[in-house]
């Protein structure tokens, strides 16, 4: 019998996928240690297979790992949280007011992305309802045309995709939440800046004041 070459990423990617729904769900919480012998046991994999795993989900913001500590699910604190917010408002509220001048491929892309939003909200995976919408607020900062300042957004987003995620699970109606990303890209679609700019800020006010529960 000829040698089976089994592509060991692919564990990682598993163990990682399954860690992360787990995490999107709200069973591992923000400031939860996350044992490797524990993982061993209940994931049946190797030592190093957790390892890559896990380092994989410290690269994306969602794990920390600290000395005499281990590795545990990220936690932000009030001042990490006040200023990401602060950062998120300055590169959103931008992108809205860049509408006028924004390329129709980015005006394309905000457009796609919420089609990946609604689809996942319909689909009811946590995991993917918190990606799309990240993905969606990155597309707002696209619309300024910098790929410099999307990956700025895109490093920010990361650091609350958990908050995002808790933000979508303790909402009371996730369509209520859909329809306003609707009428905010259809505001941005039609360069409706002021009224967009105003519905953009009132959504990320809303969206920190239910981060701290989930600190």
């Amino acid at each position: 019998m000829n040698s089976i070459n089994i592509d060991r990423s692919s564990v990682v990617e598993q163990v990682a996928d399954a860690l992360r729904e787990q995490m999107f769900a709200g069973q591992l919480r923000p400031g939860m240690a996350l044992r490797e012998g524990a993982l061993i046991e209940s994931l049946k994999v190797s030592r190093s297979t957790v390892r890559e795993a896990l380092q994989l989900l410290i690269g994306e913001g969602l794990l920390v790992r600290e000395p005499n500590k281990g590795v545990s699910v990220r936690q932000l604190n009030e001042a990490e949280v006040d200023d990401i917010f602060r950062a998120r408002r300055v590169l959103e509220l931008s992108g809205v007011r860049a509408v006028v001048d924004a390329s129709r491929r980015d005006l394309t892309n905000l457009t796609s992305r919420l089609a990946d939003y609604e689809a996942a909200v319909k689909e009811g995976s946590p995991v993917e309802i918190a990606r799309t919408h990240v993905q969606f607020h990155m597309a707002i900062v696209g619309l300024l045309g910098s790929p410099r300042l999307t990956e700025v957004a895109k490093s920010l987003l990361s650091e609350l995709q958990l908050a995002i995620s808790s933000v979508d699970r303790s909402s009371d109606d996730l369509p209520e939440m859909l329809r306003v990303h609707r009428q905010i890209a259809e505001l941005i679609r039609k360069a409706k800046v002021e009224e967009a700019v105003q519905l953009v800020d009132q959504h990320i006010s809303n969206a920190k004041a239910f981060v701290p529960a989930s600190l």
